[in-house]
């Protein structure tokens, strides 16, 4: 964000529906790249074919090569596909974190997080990131406050499809990262960040939270 105001401010949008302003790339001068439409070759090919209705993205779609898999889908029964491979023994856990990944979660959380997670893992040594996705209607932002409290998850509506949904007893927790997927109904949290309220619902965003803690 720093860069792009220094740089490219005129880059700089607000929406309604974020609530703040956000670099927003001209699609005119993009190119789309279709992540249903690669052609998955080796390793990657191997791991696809364990899915159904799945896309391509990272750097083997835009580069064609990659050190790592990540893979979409709109899908939600791949979910049941993941912890199964898991279960058999064919995925397994990441079992260390890039320092340069820990950002709002502490370290020791940030790995734990990651030993559980089936969404992201090993598959023959390669490391994968699998994104399912269900859209919804998140509606607008009519104001913004701070927070800072515990609080705890009493209903996961939706832990694995992004954006992640956990209902609280007064808030909504909310991300569209792959770090807050798969917490458990149970789990008390503090979170130290920002409430947008909503017009549909009191919207308290992870991603740009402060600071993130498991308690529980």
């Amino acid at each position: 964000m720093d860069i792009v105001q220094q740089k490219f401010p005129y880059l700089l949008k607000y929406y309604d529906e974020i609530g703040f302003r956000v670099p927003a790339v001209p699609l005119d001068e993009s190119i789309i790249l279709d992540p249903f439409s690669f052609n998955p070759y080796g390793v990657l090919r191997d791991f696809s074919l364990f899915f159904r209705n799945v896309g391509i993205t990272g750097s083997y779609l835009y580069e064609g090569d990659g050190n790592d898999i990540d893979l979409l889908s709109f899908d939600e029964n791949n979910y049941k596909i993941l912890r199964l491979l898991r279960q058999q023994g064919i995925t397994s856990p990441l079992e260390s974190i890039n320092s340069e990944e820990v950002e709002g979660l502490d370290s020791r959380d940030f790995l734990n997080l990651k030993k559980f997670r089936v969404l992201e893992g090993f598959f023959k040594g390669i490391p994968y990131t699998f994104k399912i996705v269900r859209c919804e209607d998140f509606g607008k932002v009519m104001k913004m406050e701070e927070f800072s409290g515990t609080l705890e998850i009493k209903n996961a509506i939706k832990p694995y499809s992004i954006p992640v949904k956990y209902y609280t007893d007064n808030f909504v927790l909310t991300s569209f990262r792959t770090r807050y997927t798969e917490l458990e109904e149970g789990k008390k949290i503090f979170v130290k960040g920002k409430v947008l309220r909503r017009d549909i619902f009191n919207d308290l965003d992870l991603d740009i939270a402060e600071e993130v803690k498991i308690l529980s």
